[in-house]
């Protein structure tokens, strides 16, 4: 004798999850690798992105996102692990890449000579070269270029000049350093050493000149005063002496930027 049933048999999938809950967002110009794994389902596991994409530079080969992030941008992505049964876990990320810390170098930069050419060339660590590098606040001194990572030119002044070099790196992630230059004047020498003595009665000439300096010079008395009968003009100084009383005066030469260097004589 024999007797029968309908019976109606279903199965459902094991909740599966994926791991690490979160991934780190990584540095922009450095290399990133991250594991994932899955739990409560049936190895073996295989991932793929089903939603949003990855940050740019990062790729998901087998369970591994690797790759070196290229930008700042944030990317929402969704990734599904799928066991040997063919059930799947998904999780969410937001990944997010940060720039890396640049330096802008040399620390400090020399001040540099009023009339010298000056020449300092920069250069950026911690990003991905090559970097470009800008005056992003205040100007350099006076006479002086940025152009190609080199500071170059001829400073003509000594005002103290306040500024901000930023450098940015192939990917477009930034640092910057202030500096402070303050151009110093070059060690100007009143020429001759000393001068020939004059005679009373008879006229005087004696032409004066400068160097280290930048070119053209003006001369002035700046301390006492020349012999009686004598005067500076031009540079030179002539006259015809009048009495035989000593004098001791100094010379101050100034050169086109300002600069001065004086000397002291007695005639």
């Amino acid at each position: 004798c024999s007797g029968s049933v309908n019976l109606s048999f279903s199965t459902s999938c094991p909740t599966v999850t994926v791991n690490p809950a979160t991934l780190p967002n990584g540095v922009v110009g450095t290399a990133y690798s991250e594991v994932l794994s899955a739990t409560g389902g049936t190895a073996p596991y295989t991932f793929a992105v089903t939603s949003g994409v990855l940050p740019a530079g990062l790729a998901l080969t087998g369970d591994t996102i690797s790759g070196t992030p290229t930008s700042t941008t944030s990317q929402t992505l969704t990734i599904t692990a799928t066991d040997d049964n063919g059930c799947a876990g998904t999780r969410s990320f937001t990944l997010t890449p940060v720039c890396p810390t640049i330096t802008v170098n040399p620390a400090s930069l020399p001040d540099g000579v009023v009339g010298t050419a000056y020449n300092q060339t920069l250069s950026g660590s911690g990003g991905t070269a090559p970097y470009t590098f800008a005056v992003t606040v205040g100007a350099l001194p006076s006479g002086l270029n940025l152009n190609a990572g080199a500071i170059t030119g001829t400073p003509t002044s000594t005002a103290v000049a306040n500024f901000t070099i930023t450098a940015t790196d192939a990917h477009g992630c930034t640092g910057t350093r202030s500096f402070t230059l303050t151009p110093v004047c070059p060690t100007i020498t009143v020429n001759p050493a000393s001068l020939p003595a004059a005679v009373v009665g008879t006229a005087y000439n004696q032409a004066l000149s400068a160097t280290d300096g930048t070119a053209p010079y003006s001369y002035a008395v700046t301390v006492g005063s020349l012999p009686a009968g004598l005067s500076l003009v031009a540079g030179v100084i002539s006259g015809t002496p009048t009495d035989t009383v000593s004098e001791t005066f100094t010379i101050t030469a100034t050169d086109a930027h300002g600069c001065t260097g004086t000397r002291s004589f007695t005639l």
